[in-house]
């Protein structure tokens, strides 16, 4: 289920990426015109102004996610453009460099066709060097000055670079955007969006290491809502979510800043707390069981209305983490013996 989220992001994202591509070059071949059209160049003027009437549609065609078919059209775009503007004015003008930015646009793109890339790189390969083999010594249409030649291509390789460039800092964007959703899905619980049981299990063994080497205190809370199983049975499990989001947040807002927070199973939950004395870890549960008896979840017609009960307990020295873990649990359990909404701390 993750994999096929972080696919969608991805995805989402490059056509994301086509979109803003399409614009670009759309608003190139506007300029294009207006250029040669100054240059007497009337040939490639015209062509230019079917290019931006291209893009347009390939443009629009991205709008109702007729993704397939852009991608054709900017594909006979380019290599259209590329063909005409070096037949009109020569080899030497320079835009069969822009069947280069094509490339990686072809290679990271998202198809469900597995020909699709392969057979879209071949073809323009051999347009390439189709082009260079027919066109390089054919006499244009337009004859330009030599040094107005020499200044387009000059231009063209700019832009070409300057295009490879935003294209290769999207991708990088796209990249990082997956990763950074890939590790939030890792690490946090989907339901109330604090971290998950291995995240927090990761960052208490960083925090004992820690402790080890600076002699510093570490604590840990364990927190169950109690009654929770009566909440779904009465009002359903949608209203059990409800509860269990609340409460997250209200932790969440009445813990330190410097604390980490986990769903650590169901309706439980599991604070670590470095530079934490047993005193303050208890000053800090006890501060969390009110603030949740205090919470009002409105829920249909009805408000729902909770408690939790609180274990604490500390780290030892030379102590893997499951030991304080466990003296938790055990501090946890003798608060729901003795009758819940309270808070124990381990003697241990």
């Amino acid at each position: 289920m993750k994999d096929k989220r972080s696919r969608r992001n991805t995805s989402t994202a490059f056509w994301g990426l086509m979109y803003k591509l399409a614009t670009v070059a759309g608003a190139t071949h506007v300029m294009f015109v207006g250029l040669f059209y100054g240059l007497g160049a009337y040939t490639l003027a015209k062509v230019n102004l079917g290019s931006v009437l291209l893009f347009a549609l390939s443009y629009v065609c991205l709008k109702k996610r007729l993704n397939l078919l852009a991608v054709g059209l900017i594909m006979l775009e380019v290599l259209g453009h590329a063909i005409l503007a070096v037949r009109a004015i020569g080899w030497d003008s320079g835009f069969h460099y822009y069947l280069l930015v094509v490339v990686p646009v072809l290679v990271i793109s998202k198809t469900r066709i597995p020909a699709f890339k392969p057979v879209m790189l071949l073809t323009l390969l051999l347009v390439y060097i189709g082009m260079d083999m027919v066109m390089r010594d054919l006499p244009p249409y337009d004859v330009l000055s030599a040094q107005t030649l020499s200044g387009l291509r000059y231009f063209n390789i700019s832009v070409t670079f300057l295009l490879l460039i935003y294209l290769s800092g999207m991708y990088l964007r796209l990249v990082t955007k997956a990763e950074d959703a890939l590790r939030v899905l890792a690490t946090t619980d989907p339901l109330t969006q604090l971290l998950n049981r291995r995240s927090l299990l990761e960052i208490a063994e960083y925090e004992v290491v820690q402790r080890k080497r600076h002699q510093a205190p570490l604590a840990f809370i364990l927190a169950d809502i109690d009654h929770f199983k009566s909440i779904n049975d009465q009002h359903g499990h949608a209203a059990g979510d409800a509860v269990l989001r609340a409460v997250s947040q209200t932790l969440r807002q009445a813990s330190r800043e410097q604390d980490s927070i986990a769903r650590w199973g169901g309706e439980e939950f599991l604070i670590l707390m470095p530079d934490a004395t047993q005193d303050m870890a208890v000053k800090v549960a006890e501060r969390l069981r009110q603030q949740v008896q205090m919470l009002e979840v409105p829920f249909n017609d009805t408000v729902i209305r909770v408690s939790m009960t609180f274990g604490v307990s500390t780290h030892q020295t030379d102590e893997i983490v499951d030991a304080p873990l466990n003296r938790a649990d055990a501090a946890l359990y003798q608060g729901k013996m003795a009758g819940r909404n309270q808070v124990v701390a381990s003697t241990a």
